[in-house]
């Protein structure tokens, strides 16, 4: 078996079938150029190429950042719903102004927290040692 060089590209098969795979090795080798008869096993070995593993994350990635929507994208949608440039109706446009303002941080939410059956929550009063040594507890527990 030859040596793989870190710095080495990709082959344009191995590119393609980098390019094409979407879960199953052996029709991303034929789809990529492989003779039908080795393409399993091609597929197989493909999958256990560094680089070839790395393309087809990188695509993956690719992917994935493109299809979601930035947050100045959403922004500029509710922006322009907001505005009627897409002749919204006035309940829309309200809740895209709502929705904007909520992003920015205009508004607070604010939730009442109690104790049981509605009793206020008492507080008991922790020197700073206490306080870290009931972090070490917590951070312990966490581990477990």
């Amino acid at each position: 078996m030859a040596k793989t060089d870190k710095n080495q590209k990709l082959t344009d098969k191995q590119q393609r079938f980098a390019d094409v795979f979407m879960g199953n090795a052996t029709q991303a080798a034929i789809d990529a150029g492989y003779s039908e008869k080795t393409a399993e096993v091609q597929g197989s070995r493909l999958l256990r190429n560094v680089k070839v593993l790395e393309a087809i994350k990188n695509r993956q990635m690719e992917r994935k950042t493109s299809t979601i929507a930035s947050r100045e994208e959403i922004q500029q949608f509710w922006t322009d719903v907001m505005t009627g440039l897409e002749s919204e109706d006035m309940k829309d446009r309200l809740k895209a102004s709502e929705l904007l303002a909520k992003s920015e941080g205009y508004f607070l939410d604010r939730h009442e927290v109690t104790g049981k059956d509605g009793a206020p929550i008492e507080l008991k009063s922790m020197s700073l040692r206490e306080i870290e040594a009931q972090i070490s507890e917590l951070e312990a527990e966490l581990e477990e």
